[in-house]
């Protein structure tokens, strides 16, 4: 009788475990989705590696300004085993005259002068416009496909196979399905 009680007890808890693996996984799974679906998975011999977003993001992108911007969804994408030097920052604004705007207020800024970066420089014109500087050890590119802005610091050594991947790479999932809230 003690026997055939264990054994029920045993398989209950069996049965929680598994369905709170399972819940475990689907979680996993759905926020892995939703984080890494819209994002280059490779860039250059770079696999991303994390991805942070929403309020998380915004966090960190507003303090790195040292004000609150715009509202948008925002990404922090990083890549590499050094994921720290090769980050890809992206944030998709309501619209494409939003996003047009932020790149130009940061270029213009970053035109003016910085203590951090070196002075700009840019290839393109008119809607394709793509800046680069250079700063703590690291390349930066920034540029705005549609409504999203896009900026991609890598280790210098890694920045022409990354930034050649970046600029193939189709973001139109994420515009359409990304959209500000």
């Amino acid at each position: 009788m003690k026997y055939q009680e264990g054994n029920r007890v045993k398989k209950r808890f069996k049965n929680i475990f598994v369905l709170i693996l399972a819940g475990l996984l689907s979680s996993i799974s759905c926020r892995a989705d939703s984080n890494f679906k819209y994002l280059p998975q490779k860039l250059g011999n770079l696999s991303l590696a994390r991805v942070i977003q929403g309020k998380e993001a915004a966090a960190v992108i507003n303090k790195m300004h040292g004000k609150t911007l715009d509202e948008c969804k925002n990404y922090i994408a990083y890549y590499g085993s050094h994921a720290f030097n090769n980050i890809l920052y992206v944030s998709v604004y309501e619209n494409d005259e939003n996003a047009k705007a932020n790149l130009m207020n940061m270029a213009m800024k970053l035109a003016a002068g910085s203590s951090v970066f070196s002075p700009l420089t840019h290839s393109g014109m008119g809607r394709n416009v793509h800046f680069e500087t250079e700063g703590m050890g690291l390349k930066h590119y920034f540029y705005r496909s549609d409504n999203i802005l896009l900026w991609w610091q890598v280790a210098p050594d890694k920045a022409e196979a990354t930034y050649k991947d970046l600029l193939e790479f189709d973001f139109s999932g994420m515009s359409k399905n990304q959209r500000c809230q």
